[in-house]
């Protein structure tokens, strides 16, 4: 008996420990699936709100196009449709599955943002572009259509989230789709029915091909991924989070999908995409709830710009912010040789409760950041002065590098002045003396923008 007895007592605790084991990381595996599946329920329902308010707003552009005053609408149609594309996006479908809609949604928006700035320097829309806001408004009534008609079987019980995201899965194993992928395909292969658009905007067809340009060569492993984002996430200590990769991305910059999961179950989960070339932080989120405002804009503007620098992100400026959820939205961009680098922005969100960086977003600064000869001006400073309104106030003129509607590149003068009580952006190109680009500064109660 006290031969056998002792190995026997041993064997028991050591089942009873990997029984444990295996219990826990069960629930984990629950918790995570369930965190998941809330956010892509978050996204599906943000989704549909956004494509309504996309149909609403394109049926008012037919009512009052044209007129400079309804600019806003055409500008709130963009952001809808970026919001849209970024909810799609964040689902577990392949572009196989959403591709064409997507592209909708994309070229929907860059088509009313040129279309605000159009009339907001006083140009009317031609009937051929009202032509097109037609049949941006039908491709938008149809989407919403059949959006709601998916969520009305969500609703019946017919369909639900995590089906959604099983047959996802099946999709990416088996290449073919089932169940709500199969939705999702159906809704895809009706927007291949509309005509896509014809205009040179930074979402046409020939500017799909575009690459990266600022991630490195260097291939980056998961452990690696792992450790960039445990490294480069602003947390009080993070030894209290556990790093895991939960996928890869299917963005323009490919990646590893790393989760940081706090150990205590107090603080909020984040979410970060780590390119597979380079190792460089894509954007990462944190979902935990930020409190009440103690935290000042220009506080939180300092924590961000040196939340920057110690990352390696030298020399750059803030542009404008806004303020949601108690939290401050800042946009940043470089500068070389004095020149303002507008392609290679960096966003950043910081909570007002403790100045902590909750998101952030590199992905304007990683398609675009080069190594850039900046040319001599062929023009003075004076000289581009002289190409703006005689009555404008000028306030301020400095040298940047600027991006085009064709997704190429202008070395401007931008020259910010005030005129009738409003604030303007003249870019006078600093080559050739011609006017690139006009932009109006719109201080809200929440932040500026421009437009």
């Amino acid at each position: 008996m006290k031969r056998w007895g002792l190995p026997a007592l041993i064997g028991l605790l050591i089942l009873a420990a990997v029984s444990f084991w295996g219990f826990k990381e069960y629930q984990n595996k629950v918790a995570l699936e369930n965190y998941i599946n809330s956010r892509y329920q978050m996204s599906f329902y943000n989704l549909i709100n956004r494509v309504q308010n996309m149909e609403v707003l394109l049926g008012k552009t037919l009512a009052v196009a044209g007129d400079p005053d309804n600019a806003l609408i055409f500008s709130e149609i963009w952001l809808q449709a970026e919001g849209a594309r970024e909810n799609i996006t964040q689902l577990p479908l392949t572009s196989g599955i959403v591709g064409r809609t997507t592209k909708f949604l994309a070229q929907s928006g860059d088509f009313a943002r040129v279309g605000a700035k159009k009339i907001t320097s006083g140009q009317a829309l031609t009937d051929e572009e009202f032509s097109t806001l037609n049949s941006l408004y039908r491709q938008a009534a149809q989407l919403n259509k059949d959006l709601h008609d998916m969520e009305r079987q969500v609703a019946d019980g017919r369909l639900s989230i995590t089906e959604i995201v099983q047959s996802a899965r099946h999709e990416l194993d088996k290449g073919t789709p089932a169940g709500g992928a199969n939705n999702f395909q159906g809704i895809d292969q009706q927007m291949q029915g509309f005509p896509t658009l014809i205009y040179d905007g930074p979402f046409s067809d020939h500017l799909d091909k575009v690459t990266p340009v600022g991630l490195g060569d260097e291939p980056t492993s998961a452990d690696e991924a792992r450790n960039i984002a445990r490294k480069f996430v602003d947390i009080p200590d993070d030894e209290s989070y556990r790093a895991q990769v939960s996928g890869r991305s299917k963005e323009k910059i490919s990646g590893y999908l790393v989760e940081l999961i706090p150990r205590n179950g107090e603080a909020g989960r984040i979410v970060g995409n780590i390119s597979d070339k380079g190792g460089q932080m894509v954007w990462y989120m944190d979902s935990r709830n930020v409190g009440k405002p103690k935290v000042s804009i220009e506080e939180a503007k300092e924590k961000a710009l040196s939340f920057l620098e110690s990352r390696g992100y030298k020399n750059t400026i803030n542009i404008y912010h806004q303020t949601q959820d108690n939290k401050a939205i800042f946009n940043f961009i470089p500068q070389k040789q004095g020149v303002v680098l507008y392609p290679d922005q960096l966003k950043l969100s910081v909570a007002l409760d403790n100045g902590q960086v909750v998101g952030f977003d590199a992905r304007g600064y990683l398609m675009a950041h080069k190594e850039r000869d900046i040319p001599a001006p062929q023009i003075s400073d004076q000289e581009a002065r002289e190409k703006v309104n005689k009555r404008m106030d000028i306030t301020r003129t400095r040298l940047a590098i600027i991006p085009t509607d064709d997704g190429k590149e202008r070395f401007s003068y931008e020259i910010m002045g005030n005129i009738n009580g409003e604030t303007y952006l003249v870019y006078v190109n600093a080559i050739t003396g011609k006017t690139d680009n006009v932009l109006k500064i719109i201080e809200q109660k929440n932040g500026i923008l421009t437009m």
